[in-house]
Parts: structure tokens; sequence; C-alpha cells
């Protein structure tokens, strides 16, 4: 059974893409404002779902409305995984919740084009840009299966290589999420 803590970091209704009749019937969801899966789809502002696609891949829903812009990000959603809750991470570590994390993400970073892309949480936890991400997301088939952006709204849609993914010899490959 996948346990997992999954955390997301989403700035900004469902997007047309995003089914949420098919949360929890195989695809775990996460959205807000809370319960509005369940209760009033179309008021969700950002979520987030998963669910393993097949023995080897996960694949992940991301969207949002409205991602600002600044100097940094033009848009960026994510999902970081942890082995535990953020309290027992706490607990047992003294690390900060999402502290050494792999993360998902779909950006569009520096005025780039959305695309798919692995990085990584560091202690403090602060988001970095790994040194071979590019190798590491080929080593894990990473890919952006859909992606729709308009009327405010942004979806993607991700799937990754979680086991099997040839990552001998690779460094940082400890620093991508592997099942």
């Amino acid at each position: 059974m996948l346990k997992l803590v999954a955390c997301f970091v989403l700035l900004g209704q469902v997007s047309s893409l995003f089914d949420p009749t098919t949360c929890g019937q195989g695809k775990t969801c996460v959205a807000i404002p809370d319960g509005c899966i369940t209760t009033s789809p179309s008021t969700c502002q950002q979520g987030i779902s998963f669910k393993r696609s097949s023995a080897s891949f996960l694949e992940v829903e991301l969207f949002s409305n409205n991602l600002g812009a600044n100097s940094a990000y033009t848009s960026y959603m994510a999902i970081g995984f942890q082995p535990a809750a953020c309290a027992e991470v706490e607990t047992a570590s003294a690390m900060p919740c999402m502290a050494s994390t792999p993360v998902m993400e779909c950006s569009a970073l520096n005025g780039r084009l959305m695309s798919p892309a692995v990085s990584w949480n560091t202690a403090d936890p602060q988001n970095v840009r790994i040194d071979n991400a590019a190798d590491l997301a080929t080593a894990v088939a990473l890919s952006m299966s859909a992606l729709e952006n308009a009327n405010g709204q942004t979806y993607c849609k991700l799937t990754q290589r979680i086991t099997g993914a040839p990552l001998n010899g690779l460094p940082n490959a400890n620093q991508i999420f592997i099942w």
C-alpha cells in the first residue's frame, strides 16, 4: 500500500480536465478549501491527486486558479513526498515538515514554457534545483501528459516511474521519489 504524505504548493475552481468523481476510487485527492471535492467541486481553488497508474508508474494531477507571477517563478505547482505525517517527521527527526524530500513539479520558471521537472527540498526546507535534474527526469521517465492553461485556471498531469528506474550510478538519485 502506498503510504505517503503529500504536501502541495499551489497558488490560486477545478480544471475541466480534473475529474473529482474519481476521487477515492483508486485516486487520492486533496483540495482547498477543505471538503470542496465532495461538497461542491466548482468551489475548489487548488488541489492535487495521485494514483498508481500501473505497477511501475505514479500519476499526479495538479490544478490551481490564478497562478501568480513574481520575479523568480512565473508559474509553479508542485507535490513533495515524505514517508510519514508531518507530526511524525518533526517528532522523530526534529526536522521541519517536507524537509529533505523529493518534489515533482509543473513549472514555468523565468519566462519559460510550463514543463515537468524534479527538484528537492533541503533540510530548511527550501526548494532547490538538482544539478542533473534532466538526467534524473529521463531515468524515471517523467512526463507531462496534459496541460491546460485557460480562463485563469492551470491544470497539469504528470507521470513518473517509481519502481525499476535505471538510477544506478546517477548522482543525486536519492533526491528522486522512488517506491
